[in-house]
């Protein structure tokens, strides 16, 4: 069962809770300084013996973490007990900071069906298949963060290959082929392999692999949604997970080919150390999807990218750092986890 509370304290002002059978109230978003610095102005008798009131607003025995964050938030609005005058819910700019750490992280690979995701929010994992990004931020509430094996962040023209594409390849070495050079952004927009080769020659110098070509929908997808809603950019960011599988194995790249059994296995391995679920899901994604619908390698590469997305900031890293921008200030970087101790198997 699920609640929503209402705190009435000797101040006079309110706090908007919740209550999970899991985690029992949550305080999570209390401003804890500002109730300290009221509570001390009291008389020393009010200080010393005093009640809080706690009232249920409404309770479901049957709720998704979404919905209840949901309802929480209107009653939260509602009561408007963010205003440092009527209670001690936090103010906006820091309750999104909490709501970030306590929100869905996810891992996101493109499949041919569209995009693989599998997400964590505490205990809870779910995983399944979206045709574009906007419907994922459709089925899911306080999203925190979406790490994608996409290229992030392009330039409009010229030679200079990105920082973060070059830097990885270096890293891979010797299988940096496995990072594609990412495209001048006018290429997305060709209608053939052949004019887009051509618009990059024009304006690059340099022609395009039908590899790189071939995900040209998908790159001009999320470039086109964080143009348009510059608050994603926040949210969404770019890894390589072949990148990632290298710094889980101490900055050594993986030799074998994540496409073979040998590969796979030598992956779910690497992933069993941080996300102990990781076979088991494989296992359960590969029996429910056919290969037409999603490759196995979609779902470990997916797999890392939630890897990277639940790290511990600390032993979160970009390449390069710091950061470089594109000309529309979207971030041309790829985010790594770096363990600070390699965990054994």
């Amino acid at each position: 069962m699920a609640q929503i509370l209402k705190f009435t304290y000797p101040t006079g002002k309110i706090f908007i809770g919740i209550c999970s059978d899991e985690g029992g109230d949550d305080f999570s978003a209390f401003d804890w300084p500002k109730y300290r610095a009221e509570i001390a102005t009291l008389p020393v008798h009010e200080r010393v013996d005093y009640t809080i009131r706690r009232q249920v607003l409404w309770e479901n025995h049957e709720v998704s973490s979404d919905e209840l964050f949901q309802r929480w938030q209107d009653i939260v609005s509602d009561y408007n007990a963010s205003d440092p005058e009527v209670g001690y819910n936090m103010p906006s700019d820091k309750l999104k900071a909490v709501c970030k750490a306590d929100g869905w992280k996810f891992g996101v690979d493109g499949c041919r069906a569209g995009w693989f995701y599998i997400g964590s929010q505490g205990s809870e994992i779910k995983y399944g298949i979206v045709k574009t990004i906007t419907e994922l931020f459709d089925r899911f509430t306080n999203i925190a963060e979406v790490v994608i094996d996409i290229p992030i962040g392009l330039y409009d023209e010229g030679a200079q290959a990105r920082s973060c594409d070059s830097l990885a390849r270096k890293a891979l070495k010797p299988r940096g082929s496995t990072v594609f050079p990412a495209p001048v952004r006018p290429c997305l927009y060709a209608d053939t392999y052949e004019e887009a080769c051509r618009i990059s020659e024009r304006l690059t110098g340099k022609k395009l692999s039908q590899q790189a070509y071939n995900i040209f929908a998908k790159i001009r997808e999320v470039d086109e949604l964080l143009q348009r809603d510059a608050s994603l950019r926040s949210v969404i960011s770019e890894a390589h997970p072949e990148l990632g599988f290298c710094m889980l194995n101490g900055g050594n790249p993986l030799l074998t080919k994540k496409k073979n059994s040998d590969g796979i296995a030598e992956r779910l391995a690497l992933l069993k150390r941080y996300l102990e679920w990781a076979p088991q899901l494989y296992g359960e994604a590969t029996s429910q999807y056919a290969r037409q619908v999603l490759a196995k390698d979609d779902i470990v590469d997916a797999m890392m990218c939630l890897c990277i997305a639940q790290a511990p900031e600390r032993e979160k890293e970009t390449v390069p750092a710091p950061v470089i921008h594109d000309g529309q200030g979207i971030e041309m970087a790829m985010h790594i986890f770096s363990p600070s101790q390699q965990t054994g198997d």
